[in-house]
């Protein structure tokens, strides 16, 4: 008596089903791996323009908010108008940071680039580009503790402080509107003691 056993294995048919759902399950995965991979690279690109901003915004505030009065005979008493501040800070970029240092900042608009850019100098350097933005736009403008803003400091109709205790620069570009910096340091300088032979001295 002769047994007949029937061998395992898998029908032609069911082979070319095993490969067309394999083949359907790859193509879901591909392109939802595409689209991962698109949506990080977006997002990565994105991350980097905002820390370049945040890196440029930083790089016009910080001198701002390390200005310091200077003595009346010397050259960097604290003077501003809507396109020009020149100043003392010690928080500088290019020198040691606490080191009291003559600095100028600038709007200049550059035609060639169609752009207006904040030019930064600080005493005996050259001047550094700091951040630009298109159009012809842009204005410094100063405030007391209380007040109005003004275009100019200081304030020729009122008392005031050698150095605003805000200043605020407007661009007029969507991406950075507005860059409002308060300065942390003194608003007067301390009577010295030559000063007081000779008058007060203490820059209004």
């Amino acid at each position: 008596m002769t047994t007949t056993t029937k061998s395992a294995g898998f029908t032609l048919f069911e082979v070319i089903v095993v490969l067309v759902i394999t083949g359907l399950i790859s193509v879901v995965l591909i392109q939802g791996l595409g689209l991962v991979l698109a949506v990080r690279t977006s997002v990565a690109s994105k991350i980097i323009d905002l820390d370049q901003i945040v890196l440029h915004r930083n790089l016009v505030l910080e001198p701002l908010r390390g200005i310091v009065p200077d003595y009346p005979e010397r050259p960097y008493v604290f003077s501003g108008t809507a396109e020009r501040i020149h100043a003392l800070t010690v928080r500088t970029l290019q020198e040691r940071s606490g080191t009291p240092t003559g600095i100028t900042i600038s709007l200049v608009y550059n035609s060639d680039r169609g752009e207006t850019l904040a030019m930064y100098q600080e005493d005996g350097r050259d001047p550094i580009e700091l951040m630009s933005w298109k159009g012809k736009t842009g204005a410094f403008s100063y405030r007391d503790r209380t007040g109005a803003w003004s275009d100019i400091w200081p304030v020729e109709d009122k008392p005031s402080s050698q150095t605003p205790w805000v200043i605020r620069l407007e661009t007029g570009n969507d991406e950075t509107p507005t860059l409002v910096a308060s300065v942390a340091g003194a608003h007067r300088r301390i009577l010295r003691m030559e000063d007081s032979f000779s008058g007060p001295t203490v820059h209004q």
